[in-house]
């Protein structure tokens, strides 16, 4: 186990996943783990020092070899990751592995009108915007289709991903969109609207409408 916990691979897994023990238990093994707490608080030191915990217990069944261990760790970084992201509200799936996607403007563009339309919202496309009307309420996106296509290619992981805080892991699809791109439509409209534009790589709102 030890040997097995060397290695920290499963998306969405903090890097600072350690195995603090492992012991025997009725049937099985017990496996205490541990990460780095991400949170933050006021009058926080650097480096904190605080650490999230968590135990899994495993059947033993059979021999211990280096393939059984693997499975476990792999159980605990699973679990690890499941609790890292409610500890942070992260919208990623644990598990799944990272794949860059490089989005076509057709694709990009389809995605957002359909993301934007659900819900019975009327949508309007024409002399470069997008009106969505819902009810009695107005918002009006100003959005390059080739911008928004680059605007959700994201960057390629690199070795520095190596320094991140987590494995790097997927993030689960909303009407066809990634879900932070989901998130920040909402937000931009909810903070900026009724105008709301993309500029240099940012959702912005824009206060004057030109008529």
């Amino acid at each position: 186990m030890r040997r097995a916990s060397e290695v920290i691979d499963v998306p969405g897994t903090p890097r600072s996943l350690r195995l603090d023990n492992a012991e025997a238990a009725a049937g099985g093994v017990r496996l205490r783990w541990s990460f780095a707490d991400p949170e933050v608080l006021p009058g926080d030191r650097e480096p904190h020092g605080r650490r999230i915990h968590g135990v899994l217990e495993v059947r033993l069944s059979q021999d211990v070899q280096d393939d059984v261990a693997r499975g476990w760790w792999a159980e605990a970084q699973l679990a690890a990751a499941r609790r890292y992201r409610q500890q942070i509200d992260a919208d990623w799936s644990p598990g799944e592995p990272y794949v860059r996607r490089i989005w076509t403007i057709e694709e990009a563009w389809q995605a957002l009108l359909t993301h934007l339309g659900r819900y019975g919202a009327e949508v309007h496309v024409g002399d470069g915007e997008i009106r969505v009307v819902r009810g009695t309420e107005q918002t009006v996106y100003r959005i390059d289709p080739a911008a928004w296509a680059g605007y959700l290619t994201e960057p390629e992981v690199t070795e520095a991903a190596a320094d991140s805080d987590i494995v790097p892991v997927a993030t689960p699809l909303v009407d066809g969109l990634p879900l932070w791109a989901v998130d920040e439509l909402f937000e931009a409209a909810g903070a900026w609207g009724p105008v709301v534009g993309l500029v240099d790589g940012r959702l912005v709102g824009l206060q004057v409408r030109d008529d």
